[in-house]
């Protein structure tokens, strides 16, 4: 896609070429601080030390090289459209390829921890190949070579972990759409229910031949009623993933007062049924009934799930046809 009139990259040039005069200087500087200082410095300064700093740097610049990516302010044409799972997976998949560098990836912050233990093992390496004594082409290019390609490694790595880490300065026009996770696991559920449409209403954004993501959620309803009767998909976390479903009739059958059905479905658990009004709208919750003690670790499959969300569906059925 054609960024142009959006996005801006010229301050990030500045900053990328200021990244590669440093990798350099650095090379430079330990290969000479190894071979011609007067105080012959510990192989630890030159091949751990100094590599530490420079990863140090590294994150800071790449997270500078991010931040130097300008948003041109404008006004975006926005539309929103309904699509399948399998459908939005592929958006998803499209937007990532087109915009994955422009949005934030907070988890990447582990792996600078997890770097630590690397870089430490790639300085002892070296300074255990420096310890043989063994010439390859000359002293001094050998040493220019280990360190030019140790430095290398650690600053390269470094920048593109703290490029990743932040998003650019227009986040809420670049953010990361809703994938994965627990409720999207059990919303895609859904779409396999008889009697159920589910999907994804996404919005999108459409500027200078640009096409974003705005956001999106999951919506889902019942075949042939309007959109007055919706069904929300949630998930508690108590030690498992216990997912329940929330079913609305706006203007539905009057319910007179809250109550409580029990079904058996052939499923693992028996379903539950909560029942009430809240002003307008009939409310209906069905969730599975575990018990509070049990001697093993609770767990919903996706079968008995569907099984659920017919049963939902049904009911939701009946409370609107109850309305007419």
């Amino acid at each position: 896609m054609d960024e142009q009139g959006v996005i801006d990259y010229s301050r990030q040039g500045r900053v990328n070429r200021a990244f590669g005069l440093l990798l350099l200087l650095m090379v430079v500087a330990g290969t000479l601080v190894h071979h011609f200082t007067l105080v012959s410095p510990s192989l630890e300064v030159v091949y751990i030390a100094i590599p530490f700093a420079l990863l140090l740097l590294s994150l800071a610049i790449g997270m500078a090289s991010k931040r130097a990516i300008d948003y041109i302010p404008g006004e975006w044409e926005k539309k929103k459209t309904f699509v399948s799972f399998r459908e939005y997976e592929r958006m998803i998949e499209e937007y990532e390829d087109a915009y994955g560098d422009l949005v934030a990836h907070s988890g990447d912050i582990m792996t600078c921890c997890c770097l630590l233990p690397v870089l430490g093992a790639l300085g002892y390496m070296t300074i255990l190949f420096q310890g043989l004594g063994t010439v390859l082409i000359h002293p001094f290019v050998d040493t220019l070579l280990l360190t030019a390609i140790l430095y290398s490694i650690v600053g390269v790595s470094g920048f593109i972990l703290g490029f990743r880490i932040p998003a650019i300065d227009a986040d809420e026009f670049f953010t990361t759409p809703m994938k994965g996770g627990d409720t999207y696991d059990f919303a895609c559920q859904l779409g396999g229910v008889p009697g159920i449409k589910a999907g994804m209403t996404v919005e999108l954004g459409v500027r200078s031949g640009v096409q974003t993501i705005l956001g999106s959620e999951v919506k889902a309803g019942v075949e042939g009623l309007p959109d007055t009767v919706r069904i929300g998909v949630q998930v508690s976390h108590s030690g498992f993933a216990y997912p329940y479903l929330v079913g609305t009739v706006y203007k539905g059958s009057l319910i007179p007062s809250p109550t409580e059905e029990r079904y058996r479905l052939g499923t693992r658990y028996p379903a539950l049924l909560e029942s009430s009004m809240d002003d307008d709208v009939a409310v209906i919750v069905a969730r599975f009934d575990i018990p509070k003690r049990t001697s093993s670790v609770p767990s919903i499959s996706s079968g008995d799930f569907r099984k659920l969300a017919r049963l939902l569906c049904d009911k939701l059925r009946e409370n609107y046809e109850g309305s007419l």
